[in-house]
């Protein structure tokens, strides 16, 4: 971000950091809200209004786009993307693609920005999601030709920041790259059982109310706590931020506001809800010993055992809401 020269799109909702390192680099940035109803996607519509409004025809830009998305679990569909890349290519967007995630969509059919937008599309990846290797923080950016002279302009930049990733990490990412049957049934595994867990807290949590878009992919939900707002309102609970406190306070079950950290408005009552507080090594345990495609339907009960409990807790925390 301080070397591209021009103004950046960001999404709401969208990952916390993205804001904060575009006002660190002094950079003019314009949020496009997003909606439950449009499943948290950008739409060209969306996109085409913020480019007429804030007059950017004619100015260098950059949007970021992550999919599978973090704070939501959706993804785009082929069809979603190649509209979106008309109106990229119209308006000679740069779209930084964040697809740290992509290797968990649950259906295994991920599809980047980048097949039908290669010439503006820089692909951002690594192995802390997919891999499990959070500690490790390996990532890589995959340039276009097009964008060649920013590619060199950002190794120089960076080359007085860092030197190299560490041995262990290097020789580790070698295996993980080549992508062999090993690490491939590993993949497999971590997407069955997260698709597991993901749609069992959707069910859960939509059978109180609560307003839920499936997860598509990776380790997040954001559910909308909208029907509890008049019983909150008569407790002086008015912000996300103060619900998540009273539930962690009086549930024991901690999640994330979903404003302003992830761009929403403070008191809209979203928050991201993150499902991989279990034993994933018992998880992974059990789903090696059980080889039909889609799991059994008491496998989450059965093996994470956390966020079941932690599930129960908020739709227990919920009902009284409503009762008392």
């Amino acid at each position: 971000m301080l070397i591209f020269n021009g103004d950046v799109i960001l999404l709401s909702p969208t990952w916390t950091t993205y804001k904060p390192q575009m006002l660190l680099a002094q950079k003019s940035t314009h949020v496009i809200s997003t909606s439950f109803e449009s499943n948290w996607k950008l739409t060209p519509e969306a996109f085409l209004q913020t480019i007429k409004e804030n007059q950017l025809e004619n100015k260098n830009k950059l949007l970021i786009l992550c999919n599978p998305d973090n704070p939501t679990g959706t993804s785009y569909t082929e069809q979603e993307l190649e509209s979106l890349s008309k109106v990229f290519r119209d308006h000679n967007m740069i779209v930084l693609s964040d697809e740290i995630y992509a290797k968990l969509r649950f259906d295994g059919q991920h599809v980047s920005i980048a097949k039908y937008y290669p010439e503006g599309t820089i692909l951002s990846s690594g192995i802390s999601k997919w891999a499990s290797a959070g500690g490790w923080r390996l990532g890589y950016n995959i340039y276009p030709k097009k964008l060649s002279a920013l590619k060199i302009a950002v190794k120089s930049a960076g080359s007085h920041t860092y030197s190299c990733a560490s041995g262990p990490i290097q020789y580790a990412s070698m295996m993980i790259f080549n992508f062999d049957e090993e690490s491939q049934n590993y993949v497999f595994h971590c997407r069955r059982i997260l698709s597991a867990v993901a749609e069992y807290c959707y069910r859960e949590l939509t059978s109180v109310g609560i307003k839920v878009k499936r997860s598509t992919g990776g380790y997040y939900l954001m559910p909308d706590f909208e029907i509890l707002r008049p019983y909150l309102e008569r407790r002086g609970i008015f912000t996300c931020s103060q619900m998540c406190e009273a539930l962690f306070q009086e549930a024991n079950v901690a999640v994330i506001s979903a404003g302003p950290a992830f761009l929403r408005p403070i008191d809209e009552l979203t928050v991201r809800f993150c499902y991989v507080s279990f034993d994933g090594k018992s998880a992974l345990k059990a789903s090696s010993q059980i080889d039909q495609k889609d799991l059994p339907e008491d496998f989450v009960v059965s093996n994470c055992q956390n966020i079941v409990d932690g599930v129960q807790a908020i739709k227990k925390w919920v009902n009284r809401q409503m009762t008392n």
